[in-house]
């Protein structure tokens, strides 16, 4: 077993233990080990894995995924881990979240890029404050990656939340064509990011920047883009059922190619009644301390519920162009899988949930979800 493969098992069997400790070792012991591991993940090229074998090829926007299943942003945002993911199979590989300026991202209480694993919920919280080189320094990256068939590359980007008004607008525009140059296969707009000041959370109100931001795109990239480049938009898993209804045919009569649901949850209140006791107890110092969203389990049955509900509305639109639902939050089985598929998503991003996987079955997450079904 590879280096990182040990460490993961190692990290399953004691992480329950570290739970004991202050609240702000383990949250600072993780914020630290985090970023290490995932330095050392991306580096990796996992061998024999014969993917062929398993595969579930699924073809959308004339784009060819090796299955539905793939990393979400955040993973990658250094723009490294491409050939290892593909090479334990993943669908695709997302890149970001990338902004048009470089940002070092959160730091508190000597803490860099805040994160806490709920080990007992299967879950977690990050205030990472989207910390990422820039556009330009990824799309450089990216236009030398050497791509491995049927693993196409993605990248997550936001406007700026140091900029505002037509700055905003511009650099996003820019960085967006700067990718598009280096080779990227899809974009994703992360409308959503709790993580961040001044970043608006959009969950039950049309935002009016938001809606400025989606027209700028039309007008000065889906109508000038050179080939079929799709843009997703991302929003949290917050999102109000109702706001669906008015924004979904906005995206569809834009132009936009489908929507990612979604992000991380700031609904505390509602996920600190399902843990544990010692859980809850660090649940609560780290979001009254950091803030921060959740991932994982905690919120597999809201991502599912507003997918099911996303799909009930463009089933009742007359769509004159491919459009379709990507699911974030608590996939970690091959049933959640088929959960999406029933729901209406196309594809599925994990992040709390590969992890999950890669403590028990390393480099042949992919496999494992795949080939025993």
């Amino acid at each position: 077993m590879s280096l990182t493969e040990n460490l993961a098992k190692l990290d399953a069997f004691l992480r329950p233990y570290f739970e004991y400790f202050s609240p702000k070792f383990y949250i600072d012991f993780y914020s630290r080990g985090r970023k290490d591991f995932l330095s050392r993940l991306s580096f990796e090229e996992p061998l024999d894995i014969n993917t062929e074998n398993w595969s579930r090829p699924i073809k959308l926007w004339d784009i060819e995924f090796k299955n539905n299943l793939f990393n979400a942003a955040g993973m990658f945002k250094s723009g490294i881990g491409y050939k290892m993911s593909a090479l334990q199979g993943a669908g695709a590989w997302l890149a970001g979240t990338s902004t048009s300026n470089p940002r070092a991202g959160n730091n508190k209480f000597n803490i860099l890029h805040p994160f806490l694993p709920l080990p007992n919920s299967k879950s977690a919280v990050n205030w990472l404050g989207l910390p990422n080189d820039g556009h330009s320094s990824l799309a450089a990256k990216i236009s030398k990656i050497e791509k491995i068939k049927s693993c196409p590359i993605g990248v997550s980007v936001s406007s700026d939340p140091s900029e505002t008004g037509f700055t905003a607008l511009k650099s996003l525009l820019e960085g967006m064509n700067d990718l598009s140059k280096a080779g990227v296969d899809f974009i994703e707009l992360n409308e959503s990011c709790p993580n961040v000041s001044n970043h608006i959370s959009t969950t039950n109100e049309l935002d009016k920047s938001m809606l400025e931001r989606l027209e700028y795109i039309k007008e000065n990239f889906l109508h000038k883009r050179n080939k079929n480049l799709p843009i997703i938009v991302k929003y949290s898993v917050d999102t109000d059922i109702n706001l669906l209804l008015k924004l979904l045919p906005i995206l569809i009569d834009l132009g936009f190619d489908g929507i990612n649901l979604g992000n991380t949850s700031t609904n505390y209140s509602y996920y600190i009644t399902k843990l544990n006791s010692r859980e809850k107890k660090i649940f609560e110092y780290f979001t009254s301390n950091f803030g921060g969203g959740v991932s994982g389990n905690l919120i597999k049955e809201k991502s599912l519920n507003l997918c099911k509900e996303c799909s009930k509305i463009i089933n009742s639109i007359n769509l004159k162009k491919e459009f379709h639902i990507i699911r974030t939050g608590g996939i970690d089985s091959y049933q959640d899988l088929l959960d999406s598929e029933k729901a209406g998503a196309s594809l599925n991003q994990w992040y709390t949930g590969y992890f999950e996987n890669f403590s028990k079955y390393g480099h042949n997450l992919y496999q494992n979800i795949y080939s025993n079904h």
